[in-house]
């Protein structure tokens, strides 16, 4: 077997299928080589392929490119399966994270190997891709009328995140989620450094615009199912639910870039010296309360501050 035909009978899509299948799929089209932000699926171009990833990695962005990705893929997926199946432009963008390899499958190949195994196979496709496509619509639509509808005791008033009554209410109900369903939480508390020299040389009106921007920073950062927090004066907290301490420490080195290359302006247009933040992060075990937690993530806050801060310790 070749390499090519060892990747393919390694994906999600061709696993138990007969080497005659691959062998045919193989002859109908060749491996393609993408560069590190290369666009490969979008919702304003048609599609005419499923593309199964044979390496590199691929980021999903729902709504627009600067959103946050809502999920990375690894070697050995597939996607434009819905759109290929429902004959419909793709529900978001895909992008290649770094150089990925794939292989394309022309719509109609894979429209007569479904065709080939059973109708019923085909109509139960049509009938789920259906399904996904208008249950993925209706989870952004419902986190955005979520945090519309939300009370406004629950936001703080200067920067538009979640406040501490609300946190003091959430994080415990989303720790014993995460428990329940065996999943890691991750939770960034973060401060801006030297945030009282900023207001006493800057003025406190300016060190308002300095925590707007950085709840700006959160907002457009973190993905549409983390939740940012104001935690107290300069200091916020992020719950990353369903989240590994490398993805968290990625999450937070991400949030600290963006806040050195935020511009912030004084109410006049003015601009204002940029912000730096220390971030202490923590990852929920079995026993964990929303008390423990957070005093496990201000350690290592302590510990960033310490260590010459804007950094991530963890």
């Amino acid at each position: 077997m070749s390499t090519l035909a060892y990747e393919l009978a390694q994906s999600e899509l061709f696993q138990d299928v007969h080497e005659d299948v691959i062998r045919l799929v193989m002859a109908q089209s060749e491996p393609i080589e993408l560069r590190a932000g290369h666009i490969l699926l979008s919702p304003d171009k048609e599609n005419h392929h499923i593309y199964l990833l044979l390496s590199g990695k691929l980021d999903v962005h729902f709504g627009s490119l600067d959103t946050p990705p809502i999920r990375e893929l690894s070697e050995g997926v597939s996607v434009g399966e819905i759109s290929i199946i429902d004959g419909t432009p793709p529900s978001a963008y895909v992008v290649a994270k770094e150089t990925c390899r794939v292989f394309p499958i022309q719509h109609d190949l894979l429209h007569d190997l479904v065709a080939n195994t059973s109708p019923v196979a085909g109509n139960l496709l049509r009938l789920m891709t259906q399904w996904m496509r208008a249950n993925t619509q209706r989870i952004v639509k419902d986190r955005l009328q979520i945090w519309e509808l939300t009370d406004h005791a629950n936001v703080d008033a200067l920067t538009g995140l979640y406040n501490r009554r609300w946190l003091d209410n959430a994080l415990a109900r989303l720790l014993e989620q995460s428990s329940k369903n065996e999943q890691p939480l991750c939770i960034l508390l973060i401060d801006v450094d030297h945030f009282k020299k900023y207001n006493d040389t800057q003025g406190h009106l300016s060190g308002d615009q300095a925590l707007i921007a950085l709840g700006n920073v959160l907002k457009t950062t973190v993905r549409p199912y983390d939740f940012a927090t104001r935690y107290g004066g300069e200091e916020f907290l992020v719950i990353l639910p369903n989240t590994n301490k490398e993805e968290a420490i990625v999450a937070a080195d991400r949030i600290r870039q963006n806040t050195v290359l935020k511009k912030i302006c004084a109410c006049n247009g003015t601009e204002l010296p940029s912000i730096t933040i220390s971030v202490g992060l923590a990852i929920s075990h079995s026993d964990s309360t929303a008390q423990s937690l957070i005093a496990a993530a201000d350690a290592q806050l302590y510990r960033a501050k310490e260590e010459g801060r804007n950094c991530v310790k963890y």
